[in-house]
């Protein structure tokens, strides 16, 4: 149930496996799907599900599945390409969001009114940036390392974690604990080392870390200094003797402190030094020396964040050193890293403005965070964060979520919603059919049911429309082609996911494994081919091969086949509907792709193990097995012709008996009979009844 219903929900999340772009190199997001297939299995109820997406690390003490569910608003796409404007495509992931946001919960084209006010709906150009500014103060910079993640420690290392934890709790203060504890496991917060400029024989490295040659320079903007004692930085060099000087305001200005950077031979390296006390908000200007350099091309050092704070607290106490050093040893610990929202500080708070006619490089008038006046007001009392937006989308008073899920989920079990256009539930969208239904499904949803999916589910599912039959007839056809009416039941393709694991689990293929890491079927040579990514598809083994669907890795620049023939999407914006289709491709997908030639295979050594010794019987059991139900005669005689076709031609030709068999000699099971058989299983495979939900 879980992962049937978190395959929808990945199309909207536009979940993939990449970053997009032109190198589209990897992502480590695979603990956001983890988190959506327990959601779902719970049951839990639809405006938490959402709210924990949208502001879970907002939430008061967030565990580390509230963070996980952030990464909802992590799958927007970052540009790894170098001299790429970092501000230009956080901008566009920010304006993602707000779009997502609108699709995917409230079926609005919010996205229109980004250029100018809304041509048909009531909403004006201004409230899309009030909309904007609650996503705007998030951390990620379109870095190479998708900070912020949440960091987790494996068994030997959470130990040290929880043990670190308590000490300052113990020690120090409950604040201390909270503030380290959230600090060890999302690295924030820190200043990427992006956030340089003005440099002089030096450069930001791929658009992502601050690089200085012999004697370069740089200006860090803007750092708040005052009640900092402690500099922390993550930097990595290839030289030994290098000094890193930094100056207060100018080159010329005072100069604050040396730190001497010891080689790190290529490897990141976190660093922990005095700072002296400086007051107010300063530019920090920073210059590197380092006499070991004897090309003038050469980066000597790289850095990557810098975080400037107090000393590391506790000093004095029994037990301070253990603590320290495992603060260290925790901060250098390698862990499974996800990428998460996390919200900027007062210090590195940014102001959100207008963009003239949607343009990110022309700011108009200054804007705070709000919601648009014709919808219902932020509640009372709630903060202006994502956390306030989210009770705000949330609250009963809010007549479009409930609405955009219930319609959602009709769609997914009869073809099309109450409203067709999912996406669209606005003037230009196509009016329900039968609004006095919607309305009244999602009051139910809301009030009676307490937002739980399955109690809606069950009540769709349960009810005298649905359980019809979908047997048709001309009159039908003539008053209702497509069944709006519902005076039958509906007539609908399964999804790419549905069709390749019910034939997985038809041909006892399938493997019930749950959760992990995105594996890789077969997938033909050549597909992956984007510039500067030097990632190949390695095909999974055993079992991993015929995990469900969901689990397929997806690479947005070149997605699994066969999911994109039947319908999928590439997920590099939110799909709120997949539109099917019928395609020439589509049959010659399920007649000639290598895994639908092994399910066939599978099937048809099924068929001539529970079926008897005679091939029409195996035929018969075979299509039992597929349909539940007796087959008719005039598909037996069909199929047992085409039986008998291809029995004839295997006699004949011993090759390509053992190619359909997938034997490249004559060996033990190699047989004219068993070849035919795959032959009738793949053919059954492709029949209307078995493609489609009747």
């Amino acid at each position: 149930y879980g992962e049937r219903w978190t395959s929808l929900w990945l199309d909207l999340a536009r979940f993939a496996d990449t970053r997009g772009y032109e190198a589209d190199r990897a992502r480590n997001i695979w603990k956001y799907r983890d988190w959506l297939i327990n959601s779902f299995n719970a049951d839990k109820p639809y405006n938490d599900f959402l709210i924990e997406q949208l502001a879970g690390d907002l939430m008061p003490d967030p565990d580390d599945a509230k963070y996980i569910a952030t990464a909802f608003h992590r799958n927007t796409m970052t540009n790894d390409e170098g001299g790429s404007d970092n501000e230009e495509f956080r901008t566009a992931a920010v304006m993602d969001r707000v779009n997502t946001t609108w699709t995917a919960m409230m079926g609005t084209t919010f996205n229109c009114v980004q250029c100018h006010s809304h041509p048909y709906d009531p909403f004006k150009s201004d409230e899309y940036y009030k909309f904007l500014a609650f996503f705007n103060n998030s951390r990620d910079e379109d870095t190479q390392s998708e900070y912020p993640v949440l960091r987790q420690y494996d068994t030997a290392d959470s130990l040290k974690f929880t043990q670190l934890i308590a000490w300052l709790r113990n020690n120090v203060s409950d604040a201390a604990a909270k503030k380290y504890q959230v600090f060890l496991k999302t690295w924030q917060p820190t200043i990427n080392s992006l956030q340089c400029d003005k440099f002089v024989n030096g450069a930001l490295i791929s658009s992502w870390y601050a690089g200085l040659r012999n004697k370069g320079t740089c200006r860090l903007k803007d750092v708040v200094l005052e009640n900092k004692t402690q500099l922390m930085f993550r930097y990595k060099s290839n030289y030994d003797g290098g000094k890193w000087f930094i100056y207060l305001d100018s080159l010329n200005g005072q100069l604050v402190k040396t730190i001497p950077l010891a080689n790190t031979k290529g490897e990141w390296k976190i660093v922990i030094t005095a700072f002296p006390k400086v007051k107010g908000k300063h530019n920090l200007y920073f210059k590197y020396y380092n006499p070991a350099i004897k090309t003038a091309n050469e980066t000597g050092v790289q850095f990557e964040w810098f975080q400037f704070d107090q000393d590391f607290p506790g000093k004095g106490k029994a037990g301070y050193q253990i603590a320290f050093k495992d603060f260290n040893d925790l901060m250098h610990a390698q862990v499974d890293a996800t990428p998460i929202m996390f919200e900027n500080n007062k210090e590195q708070f940014r102001a959100t403005h207008v963009f003239e006619r949607g343009n990110w490089t022309v700011k108009g008038k200054a804007v705070q965070a709000d919601v648009p006046d014709i919808m219902n007001p932020l509640p009372p009392n709630v903060p202006r964060n994502r956390l306030g937006m989210a009770l705000w989308l949330t609250d009963k008073k809010n007549p479009l979520v409930a609405r955009t899920m219930v319609n959602r989920l009709w769609e997914q079990l009869f073809g099309f919603g109450l409203a067709e256009t999912l996406e669209d539930l606005g003037s230009q969208g196509i009016p329900p059919t039968h609004k006095e239904l919607l309305d009244h499904l999602s009051w139910k949803f809301m009030n009676e049911y307490n937002w739980s999916i399955k109690r809606l589910l069950k009540e769709i599912v349960s009810s005298a429309t649905y359980r019809q039959d979908s047997k048709v007839n001309e009159e039908l056809i003539k008053k209702d082609p497509f069944n709006k009416f519902y005076a039958r039941g509906s007539r609908v393709r399964l999804s790419a996911e549905q069709l390749r694991d019910q034939g997985l689990e038809v041909s006892k293929l399938l493997s019930k494994k749950m959760y992990g890491k995105s594996v890789m079927p077969f997938q033909p040579a050549g597909i992956w081919r984007s510039p500067y990514n030097g990632d190949v598809w390695t095909m999974s083994e055993n079992e991993d091969q015929f995990r469900r669907a969901l689990y397929t890795y997806l690479k947005r620049t070149a997605p699994y086949p066969s999911m994109m023939t039947f319908d999928g999407g590439a997920r590099e914006v939110c799909i709120p509907r997949r539109i099917r289709t019928n395609t020439p491709l589509q049959a010659l997908t399920s007649l000639n792709d290598s895994t639908s030639h092994v399910i066939a295979r599978n099937l048809a050594f099924r068929m001539q193990k529970t079926g008897g010794k005679e091939a029409s019987k195996q035929i018969q059991k075979g299509y039992e097995i597929m349909m539940y139900k007796p087959i008719s005669p005039v598909r037996q005689k069909a199929l047992v012709d085409l039986y008998n076709t291809a029995l004839n031609k295997f006699k004949k030709d011993k090759k390509a008996m053992n190619e359909i068999i997938g034997l490249k000699s004559i060996e033990k099971g190699s047989n004219p009979e068993t070849a035919a058989m795959v032959i009738v299983a793949g053919a059954m495979l492709n029949m209307d009844e078995w493609l489609n939900k009747n």
